[in-house]
């Protein structure tokens, strides 16, 4: 079951109401309509987000999944715990990362490997459900990949796909997140803002919201539940290589309220192999274009990211100084809630347990 059992002061984030309609700011992409590539080109260069339909993955894996990985985190605590055979890999509550970043949330974090979940300890029916789930999500990674390459003008339409789905040794993971309702006030921060560093990221979510999503004016917009659509993020490592065409969204989860339903999540996350070269794509690069960011290797930029805080700008230290313009700047943290007079957070969170 689900207990919190230490009253405590907790991470609120200040929920200021902002002028913008939600729905509007949060593009919707029929993947099988003409035109799909401009659309998700169009998204990715607006938001870095959309909400995609027609998908192809059918609701009962969906469906099942969603079940299973219930039946788990109502587990007791010693129970999930025996699947927490590894870090950063297995089971967690509360701690996410290494670096002091707290949330209201209990989680699995698993790595993938040709779409074989490598955790042997977990129950065999939700193991068995997640395989099955994540090879229908990969094939919506590789074709919103293919539609993305398309809708940036490449002659090679698997040049994105290739660097994580058809490569030998790539980082491919996928994260369940279970926000149980808290009871010690609203606005809990159940993960906190950032951004994905991968290259692509989809999302499906139960009926219960909690996204927010960060437009480029530093409005942060609630994304409305849809258990039907997927959601694709755009990863740092995927604005690296379009030179900040596409731009990775900055992104949080607020807990459910007291007496709400849980929220429950999958994300897969499609990276590329450690030795995967990071920069712009030539082709992409115009006539005198300077890149915005020094070459990298995936490998480089995820152990740098490791050591960073949910909020940091992790893309910061690999930016070339002399490129970076008011074009690209990230919003500043004191401006996060489309209102001079919003609320500041309080001091860093101490959060009970989530067992």
């Amino acid at each position: 079951m689900v207990a919190i059992t230490v009253p405590c002061t907790i991470d609120q984030i200040p929920l200021v109401k902002c002028p913008k309609a939600a729905n509007a700011a949060v593009p919707t992409i029929d993947l099988s309509a003409p035109g799909a590539a401009a659309a998700v080109a169009d998204a990715c260069r607006g938001v870095g987000f959309f909400r995609a339909t027609n998908h192809g993955v059918p609701a009962a894996l969906a469906e099942a999944l969603e079940s299973r990985a219930g039946a788990f985190f109502a587990l007791p605590h010693k129970d999930k715990l025996e699947h927490a055979s590894a870090r950063p890999f297995g089971y967690g509550s509360k701690t996410i990362g290494p670096n002091g970043d707290v949330g209201w949330l209990e989680y699995l974090l698993l790595s993938l490997g040709s779409s074989t979940i490598q955790a042997s300890s977990l129950p065999p029916s939700l193991r068995a459900a997640l395989e099955e789930y994540t090879v229908a999500v990969r094939d919506v990674g590789t074709r919103v990949l293919e539609l993305m390459a398309e809708g940036l003008g490449l002659a090679d339409r698997g040049a994105l796909r290739r660097m994580v789905v058809d490569a030998a040794g790539s980082d491919e993971m996928v994260r369940v997140n279970h926000y149980p309702a808290c009871p010690l006030a609203s606005g809990v921060t159940g993960f906190g803002e950032h951004t994905d560093p991968q290259i692509i990221s989809v999302l499906r979510s139960n009926r219960t919201g909690g996204l927010h999503i960060m437009l480029r004016d530093g409005c942060w917009v609630p994304v409305a539940p849809d258990p039907d659509s997927l959601f694709v993020n755009v990863g740092d490592a995927l604005q690296v290589l379009t030179n900040g065409r596409f731009r990775s969204v900055k992104h949080r989860v607020v807990a459910p309220e007291a007496g709400k339903q849980s929220r429950l999540s999958v994300i897969y996350f499609g990276g590329p192999a450690a030795t995967q070269r990071i920069a712009p794509l030539p082709e992409l690069m115009r006539d005198g274009e300077q890149s915005l960011y020094r070459e990298f290797t995936w490998g480089e930029y995820k152990k740098a990211a490791y050591k960073t805080r949910l909020g940091d700008h992790r893309l910061g230290p690999f930016e070339v100084p002399q490129t970076v313009t008011a074009a690209v700047k990230e919003p500043t943290s004191t401006d996060r809630n489309c209102s001079s007079k919003a609320v500041q957070p309080p001091p860093p969170p101490h959060v009970a347990q989530v067992y």
